[in-house]
């Protein structure tokens, strides 16, 4: 009983300081998360990537929507390292030069991803953000349309210069001269 106590003590305390570091965000399961703020909404999802990180690669599942219509850019999301180091999201010719790790990573994450566009009230308008081309064949795009009519949704992948991503908190960042928000991506 004393055990159970300490481990739901420690949960309660991890939430609250993630609450607190990432305000107007939300957790709903245990790899997703919703931020809601003057407008803009954004969801992630990342169930396969917090427990299967023990490769260069993350796949995280994004979908947008806002009151103010903007351009997302691919290079408005970046990913901070709980040391403070920020990644860029991977470029295609890296995806291109790793594509059979890559294909493996959506194959094996392929029961894990969620439908995360119910979030939203558009969810039948959709703007596919094609940042990547899974499996690297078809046209890819430096940008989507993100507003209050359609939910623009996709897949973002990162790719560490180590052999493997480190269990931790890291920040999953939006900055668009619009559009402003920060993300747990909680790795175990």
């Amino acid at each position: 009983m004393r055990m159970i106590a300490l481990v739901l003590a420690a949960t309660l305390t991890v939430s609250a300081q993630v609450g607190q570091s990432f305000p107007y965000t939300n957790k709903y399961g245990r790899a997703t998360y919703e931020y809601r703020h003057q407008g803009l909404a954004v969801v992630v999802n990342y169930d396969y990537s917090q427990t299967h990180h023990d490769g260069p690669w993350l796949l995280i599942d994004v979908a947008l929507g806002s009151t103010d219509r903007f351009v997302l850019h691919r290079n408005d999301f970046t990913l901070v390292t709980p040391g403070g180091e920020t990644i860029p999201l991977a470029t295609q010719q890296q995806g291109e030069a790793d594509a059979e790790r890559i294909n493996l990573l959506i194959q094996n994450a392929r029961i894990y991803r969620r439908n995360i566009d119910s979030y939203f009230s558009q969810r039948d308008r959709h703007e596919p953000i094609r940042f990547f081309s899974l499996p690297f064949t078809r046209s890819i795009s430096d940008e989507a349309i993100v507003d209050n009519d359609r939910v623009a949704t996709g897949p973002l992948l990162i790719r560490t210069t180590a052999d493997k991503w480190p269990a931790g908190t890291y920040r999953l960042v939006l900055d668009n001269e619009k559009a402003k928000a920060e993300l747990p991506i909680i790795l175990e």
